[in-house]
């Protein structure tokens, strides 16, 4: 296929979609209905098999813009250590894991498509498309239309692309909130590297992860927060709640805790808040001309750090298919090849936060009944 493609999304999985169908020898333009000044949100963690996608697209210089995550230490609110794990890579993936802000990915990825010569358009909402046998025309609020042989929905959880073609198919609330903060190392005392921190209160389902995301940036120690939360919060007491209204009903949600996280919480410069979601199963992953990548198509708990590595994988695939097919095999082979790798895990994701404060729970349990010797 040589066609022109039409890429509904600016973040990562759109814009490796689009990379990925440039180097394919596939034209493509990218539409992106929030403006370009929009809020970047905190970081990611990425898997070993996110960073060779990286790799791949001819990122060369990530290590310049994130922080290795080599092992892992847990402590009760009250600073007990309960257990510490180490990451490393293995004979298929040689790398370990990462973490990143979510700016400095994107701005790597943006570079990358600028050298391409890749359009990006901003302020350009999806409101509907229409399809016919040989294009499909995307129709956006600002009246205008774009033309073009295929659809890529890369347009997230609350995708609107995926509403058009499976409006049935609605996000599910699963039961926890997340809050993500960036904090620079300069205000604070204590010292953090290639170790990561999880700080968790999991009698109440509370806890969180803390690492260095970056070697240079200012903003350089990134925190995720997860708590659980029976019923949905509303929007405008967390995504669309100022800093330092969210700081504060942290602060008290934490106010029992003996341990470095209230320093860093009252430190904080950037948070970014929201109810997490979850996807169920599509009945297929295209229709027509029109098919999915990244949280628009199989949306997990981004507690588990993998979102951002499958967006990559996905933009890759969905471009090596397209390169060697026609756009109904590409489809095809797209969903066939990478729906058994990906279904399975989704599928166990779904409890996984439960099971992990349980777990840990149970392991702090252990630990408050050992017998000295």
């Amino acid at each position: 296929m040589k066609e022109k493609v039409i890429i509904i999304g600016a973040g990562v999985g759109g814009l490796a979609t689009a990379i990925f169908l440039k180097k394919a020898g596939i034209e493509s333009s990218v539409f992106e209905g929030a403006s370009i000044e929009r809020e970047s949100g905190a970081g990611f963690v990425l898997t070993p098999n996110g960073l060779n996608v990286l790799e791949t697209l001819g990122i060369n210089n990530i290590a310049d813009h994130s922080f290795p995550l080599e092992s892992e230490t847990t402590y009760t609110s009250n600073y007990k250590e309960l257990s510490s794990m180490t990451f490393a890579g293995n004979d298929f993936f040689s790398k370990t894991f990462i973490t990143i802000s979510r700016h400095s990915l994107m701005k790597l990825l943006l570079e990358k498509a600028e050298e391409y010569n890749i359009p990006v358009h901003y302020n350009k909402k999806l409101v509907n498309f229409e399809q016919n046998s040989d294009s499909i025309t995307a129709l956006f609020s600002d009246d205008s239309k774009e033309k073009g042989e295929i659809l890529v929905g890369a347009d997230g959880i609350h995708s609107r692309t995926r509403e058009i073609i499976y409006p049935q198919i609605k996000p599910i609330y699963a039961g926890y909130y997340g809050i993500h903060g960036l904090v620079s190392s300069s205000n604070v005392k204590q010292t953090i590297d290639t170790n990561a921190s999880v700080y968790g209160d999991f009698d109440n389902y509370l806890g969180t992860f803390v690492s260095k995301c970056s070697p240079t940036s200012e903003a350089d120690i990134l925190w995720q927060f997860v708590g659980k939360e029976e019923r949905k919060i509303p929007a405008t007491e967390l995504e669309l709640a100022d800093n330092q209204f969210i700081k504060d009903w942290l602060s008290e949600k934490i106010s029992g805790w003996d341990n470095p996280f209230s320093e860093l919480l009252n430190n904080t410069e950037s948070i970014t808040s929201r109810n997490i979601f979850e996807l169920e199963e599509l009945p297929h992953w295209y229709h027509g001309r029109v098919t999915f990548v990244g949280d628009a198509l199989h949306a997990t708990n981004p507690m588990l750090g993998i979102g951002a590595s499958w967006a990559l994988e996905d933009g890759m695939y969905l471009a090596k298919m397209l390169k060697e097919h026609g756009y109904r095999d590409a489809f095809y082979y797209f969903e066939n090849d990478r729906k058994p790798i990906i279904e399975p895990v989704r599928e166990a994701a779904t409890k996984v936060l439960d099971k992990i404060f349980e777990l840990r729970n149970m392991t702090n349990t252990i630990y408050d009944n050992r017998i000295d010797w």
